[in-house]
């Protein structure tokens, strides 16, 4: 589980949000919306997001605050390996992962990770 996520918040256009949660997540997760409009961790593989979890949250309708937008360097938790450089993506399990070639982009690592936290800038 990622802790203090938020690298860079000088400017970035990105926003802190707070959400209802559907399901637990942890800080550092990609979520997605549910058909309820509360967030829950992403399960749809390379995939857009709505955003990354910066606190962790459990129990259905606990809130959850989320960060949303583009530029932010954040700390996200990763599965598999991840080289410095590699475009990422969501792997489907509620995690970022190395893109393959039919996901979408959501941001590049910054720094090398395997099946642990990584630094990444968002797009």
């Amino acid at each position: 589980m990622a802790t203090e996520i938020l690298v860079n918040d000088g400017g970035a256009p990105a926003r802190i949000l707070p959400f209802l949660i559907h399901a637990a997540v942890a800080a550092g997760d990609p979520l997605d919306i549910h058909t309820n409009g509360k967030v829950k961790p992403s399960a749809t593989s390379g995939s857009a997001i709505a955003g990354v979890a910066l606190t962790a949250a459990s129990g259905l309708d606990n809130m959850a605050n989320v960060i949303t937008g583009k530029g932010a360097v954040l700390k996200v938790n990763t599965a598999g390996t991840v080289a410095q450089g590699a475009l990422i993506t969501v792997n489907g399990a509620g995690k970022f992962a190395k893109k393959l070639t039919a996901d979408t982009a959501l941001g590049v690592a910054l720094e090398a990770a395997s099946g642990n936290v990584c630094k990444v800038l968002i797009f």
